[in-house]
């Protein structure tokens, strides 16, 4: 009978792949190092096209040479960090330098994602001076570039228009991209996003900030031979008090040239309360409504129940409690038959909690709401009323 020992070593490649594929990178380049014959299992192509990595400890620094030996195969790139410690910073510019450096790069995927606190006057210029030359790498392939999805709405750093531009010249296959990134100041123009858009034709989803948009941009997404936009995530801020408004029009000839289109719509607490009123359009297909104005927002929610009730699937609502808030939250859960997702961060009447929950007996099986009657600390749980 063969040992233990034995037994592992003659798995088949295919199966001790396999239970690589389970493990985190650390670990897998940990079991690496236990014979060689592990070792050359960890060549498999498959382990590292999803390359998910972190720097929070100075330890963690020992990815580096991970990537640097499977880099060639990394095609989804996630990379994780707390921006606060410099170590951490470097490492994860080394991963960007060093995809940068590679003569046959596949990346068709990358995210950035910035954790913890913000180092105190950081605007993360190394991080785009980095992606810029990947980007410049990428657009080396002009037309047949793969890179198609980038997400950086959690990489607080200040994108501005040189570094938006880099992005339209080189990756034309793009497919997703999202930059709603909560730094407090925007600095991508509407004509930086004219340019974008003209450039990346195929563009199926775009997450941005209002004022980066204009009527200009919309009639560019409703021009022929271009992909059609599936969803378009907007939030809008402070700067909608100097902004400039995007016409009725502009929204109607953006839905007809891009009929399957779905609008994710937000507004946090610095947007002007008057400015509210002006973007919720009837034109636009707003599946989903976050308003996050911690003021009395019960006019604006009715209007929404109007023009909305065939197309909302979400909510989300952050105000003050009021007799008349429960009357637009009810209206909206009446009116709105494909609503699936309702968070309200205030309090609401039981009597009104009970009837929304009867009305729409699908959220309530499946937990997808915040509903308190009783003021409670945060945060608060979805769903929890279900239980009681």
């Amino acid at each position: 009978m063969l040992s233990k020992m034995e037994d592992w070593a003659n798995l088949p490649d295919h199966v001790v792949a396999l239970i690589f594929s389970y493990l985190s990178v650390a670990e897998r380049c940990r079991a690496g190092a236990a014979c060689k014959h592990w070792l050359q299992c960890l060549e498999t192509p498959f382990l590292w096209r999803n390359f998910n990595c972190g720097f929070f400890l100075p330890g963690h620094g020992q990815l580096v040479k991970c990537v640097e030996q499977y880099s060639h195969l990394i095609s989804r790139l996630t990379i994780t960090l707390n921006q606060r410690e410099v170590e951490n910073r470097k490492n994860a510019l080394s991963v960007i330098d060093c995809l940068t450096e590679l003569s046959d790069l596949r990346l068709t995927h990358l995210t950035i994602q910035f954790k913890g606190e913000n180092p105190l006057f950081y605007g993360g210029h190394e991080f785009m001076t980095a992606l810029s030359k990947l980007f410049s790498k990428i657009g080396e392939k002009k037309e047949n570039s793969l890179l198609k999805y980038i997400n950086f709405s959690d990489l607080q750093v200040n994108f501005d228009n040189e570094f938006m531009n880099g992005i339209a010249r080189n990756c034309p296959n793009l497919e997703y991209l999202n930059i709603l990134n909560k730094i407090l100041v925007c600095c991508v123009s509407p004509d930086c996003m004219v340019l974008l858009v003209d450039k990346c034709r195929k563009l199926k989803t775009l997450h941005v900030y209002h004022t980066s948009l204009n009527n200009e941009v919309m009639k560019k997404l409703s021009e022929p031979n271009r992909v059609p936009l599936r969803r378009l995530g907007i939030v809008c801020r402070r700067h909608e008090k100097y902004g400039e408004d995007i016409a009725s029009e502009a929204w109607s000839n953006l839905i007809h040239a891009n009929p399957d289109l779905k609008v994710e719509l937000g507004f946090d607490h610095t947007t002007p309360l008057h400015r509210v009123a002006e973007i919720i359009k009837p034109e636009i297909p707003v599946q989903e409504l976050h308003l996050a104005t911690f003021t009395r927002i019960f006019d604006e929610i009715n209007t929404a129940a109007s023009y909305y009730e065939h197309t909302l699937e979400k909510l989300v609502v952050q105000t003050r409690p009021c007799k008349e808030l429960n009357e637009a939250i009810l209206n909206v859960a009446q009116r709105c038959k494909r609503l699936n997702t309702l968070y309200v961060y205030c309090i609401l009447d039981k009597s009104v909690i009970d009837k929304i929950l009867e009305l729409h007996p699908l959220m309530k099986e499946r937990g997808t709401f915040i509903l308190k009657w009783e003021l409670e600390k945060e945060p608060w749980t979805v769903g929890k009323e279900e239980g009681e």
